[in-house]
C-alpha cells in the first residue's frame, strides 16, 4: 500500500498516535484538537556508518523502499534497505476487543519494531553475504515534551492545550494543561527518550524485536453537565504504574488479540478496498471517542464529530449505527440513554403547534464540554426522527427493552413533534426541515416537504408506534394514521416518472436558511427540487438491518436507487443530487466554507449502498472509489477519514464506520432478536462474510456466510 497519513487511538481514552509520512512527522493524540501534539518518531537502524529511518522525523535518510499496511487494530510501516536486504517493520497497536470494555479502554499504545534480512537479493541488487552488525532504535522528541527515566519507565511531561466552546460555538477558548505519560520498555535497552537494541544478521536471519508501550493516566478532563468526569479506565487502574504493570503482563495478549480481531473483521471476500476502509474508518472513529464515569457512577460515552468536535451529533451517530448494530450495540445504548437529557420544548421551533412535544438537540456539547447543544443552528426533525429509528433498531437487534421502556414517554413526545411539523395535513413535514446536508442545494438542505425527511418521519412514526405498543403506552394509532397519509403523499406526489424528487414544492415563500446569519428569508424557485438524489432510502437502512418491511413501493425504490446512482456518480462517489449549483460562490446555498457545485459525502454513499444491497442491487464496488479518495488525500496530508469530496472539509471524521454495514448487507442478513427472526439473502454467489453480531471476539470465532451459484440460483450455508 502507498504511504499515507493514519492515526489510531484507544477506545474512549484519548490516547493515540498519528503519522504523516508525506510531511515526515508524527503526532501524539490526546484530548486537544487535531492533528494532535507534534512528536518526532525517530525509528530505524544504524550500521556500517549510516543511519536509515522511517519518514516520521525531519532528519535522516529514509529507507530505500517503503510500504504500509493497516488493520482494524494497528497501523504498520515497513522499510527495506535495498543494498543489504535489511527489512524493518514498525507496528503500532491498540487493545481493541469489541464488547470488552476493560480490555478496550486500557490507556496504552503498543509499539513493536522487528528486523530481519531478506534471504535473497532485493530485486536485482546483490547484497553482501557476510553478517551485518548494527543498532536499531525508537526515539521520541517534541517541543512540548520532556523525557526523564524513572525505574522501569520513561516519564513524559507534556504541555498542551484543550478547548472549550464559547457562546457562539465558533471560537473555542483554550486551556493549557499538563500531564505525565509513561513509556515502558518490554524488550530492548531503555534510553532517556526511547529504546535501542543490537543486531547481527546474515541473509535470512531474524533479530530481536524492540517492544515498548506509551501509557497514560489523566486527571478528569471531560465536563459532563457541570462535573469533570474521570476516564472509564480509572475504574480498573488506580494510577499509571498499574497501567504499566498490566502492559508488562499482557503485552503478548494484546498482540494476540490484534491478530484475532483483525482476522474476524477482515475475513470477507468483498475486496481489498473494503478491508482498507474497515480498518481506516475504525481508526478514525476511535480517535474521536470519549468514555468516562459520571459522579453517580454511571458511564458516559460520546463521540466527537471529527474536526467539528461536537459530541454525539445525532445525525452522525445515526450514520454510524450499522457499526454499533453489528459490532458493539452497548455503545449505542449508552448514547440512547443520554440523548433524552437534551430534549427541547417543541414550542421553541413550532410555536403553539409544538405544545407538549419535544425535539432532540443536534449535539450534546463540543470540545471538552458536554453541557448541551453548541451548534448554532438546529436540525430538529432530522435529529428527532433519527432517535426514534435508532431506538427501534437497537431494541430489535438486541432484544433489550431498557431504552424503549425507560424513554417511552420521551419517544411519544418526539412522535408528537413529528406530527406537529406537518401543517398541511398530508403526512409530509413542511416545517423545520433543515438538515445535516449543509453543503447541498437549497432543496436538499432546507427545502420544505423533502422526501429525505418525509421517509424518515413516516418510518419513525410507524416504528415508534410499534415501540409504544410493545411497552403498553396508549395512543399509537395516530402515528400509524400519520404514516399512512405520508405514504400516500410520497407515492402520489413524490414520484416523478423514474425517481422520487427532492422536495414536493418547486417554489418557496419565506423559508428560513438556517446558515444565513441575517434574518433574510428565502423566496422564489427552490433550486434542485425535482433532481435525482441519493437520500430516499437513507431512513430505511437501520430498519433493513432488523428485518422491518417498509410499505413504500419496492419496485420504485429499486428504480430510484439505480437511476439516482447513474445520474450522480462521479470519480470518488455520488454527489448529493444531480443538480449542479451554477453559482457556488453564492453563500445563500450553504455555509460559506462548504460551497461547491457538486459536493458529495462518502458515508451517505455507503448508507445508499447498504439500502441498495438489501434490495438486491449490488453497488458494493463503489468502495473502490471511496478508498481512492481516502488514499489520494491522506497520501498528501493527514486527514484520516475524509468524508467530503468535490468541496467541503469534513476531516478526521468518525462516520465512515457505516462501512461495517456492508457485511450484513452483502449477506442480505436481517436480525430481529426481539422477535427471534433472521433472514438471509446473499447478493452474490461466491460470497464469504462474517456475521459480526454473533462473533466471539475473545476466542476468535464467528459464523461465516458462504454462498455459491447452483442451477442459476444463489445458495448459501453458515459455517460456525
Amino acid at each position: 500500500m502507498q504511504l499515507m497519513g493514519d492515526a489510531i487511538a484507544v477506545l474512549g481514552s484519548k490516547l493515540g498516535l498519528a503519522w504523516e509520512p508525506s510531511k515526515r512527522r508524527g503526532y501524539l493524540i490526546r484530548c486537544g484538537s487535531y492533528p494532535g501534539i507534534p512528536i518526532e518518531i525517530k525509528a530505524g537502524v544504524t550500521f556500517n556508518g549510516k543511519t536509515i529511518v522511517f519518514p516520521l522525523c525531519r532528519q535522516g535518510a529514509v529507507f530505500g523502499f517503503l510500504d504500509q499496511e493497516m488493520t482494524p487494530t494497528s497501523m504498520i510501516m515497513t522499510g527495506i534497505d535495498p543494498d543489504t536486504g535489511i527489512h524493518v517493520k514498525l507496528t503500532i497497536t491498540v487493545p481493541f476487543q469489541p464488547r470488552n470494555e476493560k480490555f478496550s479502554t486500557v490507556p496504552a499504545v503498543l509499539i513493536n519494531m522487528s528486523i530481519d534480512r531478506l534471504p535473497s537479493k532485493f530485486r536485482w541488487i546483490k547484497p553482501p553475504t557476510d553478517e551485518i552488525e548494527g543498532e536499531m532504535f525508537i526515539e521520541f522528541s517534541g517541543k512540548s515534551m520532556e523525557f526523564t527515566r524513572q525505574d522501569k519507565k520513561i516519564n513524559v511531561d507534556i504541555r498542551y492545550s484543550i478547548e472549550h466552546p464559547d457562546s457562539t460555538g465558533r471560537n473555542p477558548e483554550k486551556e493549557e494543561i499538563q500531564c505525565t505519560d509513561a513509556i515502558t520498555v518490554i524488550s530492548g535497552i531503555m534510553k532517556n527518550n526511547g529504546v535501542q537494541g543490537r543486531f547481527r544478521l546474515a541473509p535470512g536471519d531474524k533479530g530481536e524485536n524492540l517492544k515498548l508501550a506509551w501509557c497514560a493516566y489523566d486527571a478528569p478532563i471531560l465536563n459532563v453537565m457541570g462535573s469533570l468526569c474521570p476516564f472509564k479506565y480509572t475504574s480498573y487502574f488506580k494510577n499509571i504504574d498499574e497501567v504499566v504493570n498490566w502492559i508488562h503482563e499482557n503485552y503478548s495478549l494484546v498482540e494476540k488479540n490484534s491478530r484475532t480481531v483483525d482476522g474476524i473483521i477482515t475475513g470477507h471476500s468483498l475486496g481489498q478496498s473494503l478491508t482498507h476502509l474497515l480498518s481506516q474508518t475504525l481508526h478514525s472513529w476511535l480517535i474521536n471517542t470519549w468514555w468516562v464515569i459520571k459522579p453517580d457512577g454511571t458511564d458516559w460515552f460520546s463521540v466527537w464529530e471529527g474536526y467539528g468536535y461536537f459530541h454525539s451529533t445525532v445525525d452522525v451517530e445515526y450514520t454510524q449505527a450499522p457499526f454499533y448494530l453489528s459490532v458493539w450495540p452497548e455503545l449505542l445504548e449508552m448514547e440512547l440513554d443520554q440523548w433524552p437529557l437534551f430534549g427541547v420544548d417543541g414550542e421553541k421551533s413550532l410555536g403553539p403547534a409544538g405544545k407538549d412535544t419535544l425535539y432532540l438537540s443536534h449535539d450534546v456539547g463540543q470540545y471538552c464540554d458536554c453541557m448541551g447543544q453548541v451548534l448554532w443552528i438546529n436540525m430538529e426533525l432530522e435529529s428527532t426522527t433519527d432517535y426514534v429509528l435508532l431506538a427501534y433498531a437497537h431494541w430489535k437487534r438486541t432484544g433489550r427493552e431498557k431504552i424503549i421502556t425507560k424513554h417511552a414517554e420521551f419517544i411519544k413526545k418526539l412522535l408528537d413533534y413529528i406530527v406537529a411539523s406537518d401543517s398541511n395535513g398530508n403526512g409530509v413535514p413542511d416545517k423545520i426541515c433543515a438538515n445535516t446536508i449543509d453543503d447541498g442545494c437549497k432543496a436538499i438542505q432546507y427545502g420544505p416537504e423533502q422526501i429525505y425527511i418525509a421517509v424518515k418521519a413516516m418510518e419513525a412514526c410507524r416504528a415508534g408506534a410499534e415501540i409504544l405498543n410493545a411497552v403498553g403506552v396508549e395512543g399509537a394509532g395516530k402515528y400509524i394514521e400519520f404514516a399512512d397519509k405520508a405514504l400516500t403523499t410520497i407515492e402520489t406526489l413524490g414520484w416523478k416518472g423514474d425517481h422520487y424528487v427532492v422536495s414536493l414544492v418547486s417554489e418557496v415563500d419565506s423559508v428560513v436558511n438556517p446558515w444565513n446569519e441575517s434574518d433574510d428569508l428565502v423566496h422564489g424557485p427552490l433550486d434542485g427540487w425535482d433532481s435525482y438524489h441519493i437520500y430516499t432510502a437513507n431512513g430505511l437502512v437501520l430498519l433493513d438491518m432488523v428485518g422491518y418491511k417498509s410499505k413504500m413501493n419496492n419496485d420504485r425504490l429499486k428504480q430510484d436507487l439505480l437511476i439516482a446512482w447513474e445520474k450522480t456518480k462521479g470519480r470518488y462517489g455520488c454527489r448529493h443530487t444531480s443538480y449542479m449549483n451554477p453559482d457556488p460562490v453564492d453563500f445563500r446555498y450553504a455555509i460559506p466554507s462548504a460551497c461547491a457545485p457538486k459536493v458529495g459525502w462518502i458515508s451517505m454513499n455507503i448508507l445508499r449502498d447498504i439500502a441498495a444491497a438489501y434490495r438486491g442491487i449490488d453497488l458494493l464496488e463503489m468502495s473502490d472509489g471511496y478508498w481512492d479518495w481516502q488514499s489520494t488525500t491522506n497520501s498528501q496530508e493527514l486527514k484520516v477519514f475524509f468524508e467530503t469530496f468535490y468541496g467541503n472539509n469534513l476531516t478526521f471524521y468518525p462516520r465512515g464506520i457505516a462501512i461495517y454495514g456492508y457485511l450484513d448487507a452483502a449477506a442480505g442478513f436481517s436480525y430481529d432478536k426481539a422477535a427471534d427472526r433472521m433472514t438471509i439473502s446473499p447478493i452474490r454467489g461466491s460470497l464469504s462474510v462474517p456475521l459480526l453480531i454473533f462473533a466471539d471476539w475473545e476466542n476468535g470465532k464467528v459464523p461465516i456466510l458462504r454462498s455459491w451459484i447452483e442451477n442459476g440460483e444463489i445458495k448459501y450455508i453458515i459455517e460456525s
